[in-house]
């Protein structure tokens, strides 16, 4: 056993080493394809249709900078974020019914938090514009839940939903104890509640904008951010965590029966949720405002 453990230990650090080289060789070309200019005022301009608002030419280069650095935050991040569990699972000299027992609690209770600070982080990007010294803004406040219809409310009640099931199945798989349990429970709530408080911070952020046209850019982007980290929070902890499932059962049985199909049901549902978010482009045309 503890030649087991150290061994593991050991091939740990040259895959740490080489996850990161490679890494930091993706990030840079990925700098150098996509960091033209051009491609991104085409996508500034696919926006601008898609949510039925006009892009003057004096605010392409800013929408389109602000579209660069979300895509770029979020894959500069997305390694890093999931390096632990990778790290974890690869540990191959204790994967028996004990060390599953022992530490993928753990990870079921610290990915919901883990999977929000990534999606807070993604979307919190450099300012995309700078009012003049005349500032507009709006009559009244706008509202949470002016930002999704109804159907993508119950999609997002549907994603917290999903993240107690794909926990309870892995947690009564490996026979956690009951005070696992309750701290997920518990780490779920806070979880809700941080994302709660995030997106309130959001909608009340004071609008960056001079004239009418970049407060109504100003809209879009701020709705934009708000929705994303909504889908990011209620759809990335399920589905991380059932895939850690299926790696976990298929672990316990010691891989003897493999079967790729429950793999299908994650990627089916962000299709779904991809497709039902897209009726609410255009919320950020309230009245009354």
């Amino acid at each position: 056993m503890i030649g087991a453990l150290v061994k593991s230990h050991l091939s740990m650090w040259p895959f740490v080493k080489w996850f990161l080289i490679v890494w930091a060789m993706e990030t840079a070309m990925g700098l150098m394809i996509f960091n033209h200019k051009s491609r991104w005022i085409k996508r500034a301009h696919r926006l601008a249709v898609q949510s039925n608002i006009e892009l003057p030419s004096r605010l392409e280069e800013r929408v389109a900078r602000r579209l660069r650095n979300e895509v770029f935050v979020s894959v500069g991040l997305f390694p890093l974020i999931y390096l632990p569990m990778w790290i974890l699972v690869l540990r191959t000299g204790l994967r028996n019914a004990e060390f599953w027992t022992t530490w993928f609690p753990r990870l079921v209770v610290l990915l919901p938090l883990l999977l929000l600070c990534y999606s807070f982080v993604s979307v919190i990007v450099a300012r995309w514009n700078s009012p003049g010294t005349t500032r507009v803004s709006h009559l009244r406040q706008i509202r949470l839940r002016e930002a999704f219809t109804s159907s993508e409310s119950i999609t997002l009640v549907a994603g917290g939903c999903a993240t107690i099931g794909a926990s309870v199945w892995g947690l009564s798989r490996v026979h956690a104890s009951t005070s696992w349990w309750i701290l997920d429970l518990v780490a779920l709530a806070v979880a809700a509640v941080l994302w709660w408080r995030m997106e309130e911070a959001f909608m009340r952020r004071p609008s960056m904008a001079s004239d009418v046209t970049e407060l109504g850019w100003d809209d879009v982007l701020r709705f934009r951010r708000v929705r994303s980290l909504a889908i990011s929070a209620a759809w990335l902890p399920p589905f991380v965590i059932f895939l850690l499932d299926l790696f976990v059962d298929q672990s316990l049985d010691h891989f003897q029966r493999v079967n790729t199909f429950p793999i299908y049901i994650p990627i089916v549902s962000v299709i779904a949720v991809v497709l039902i978010f897209r009726e609410g482009r255009q919320l950020w045309r309230l009245e009354g405002r």
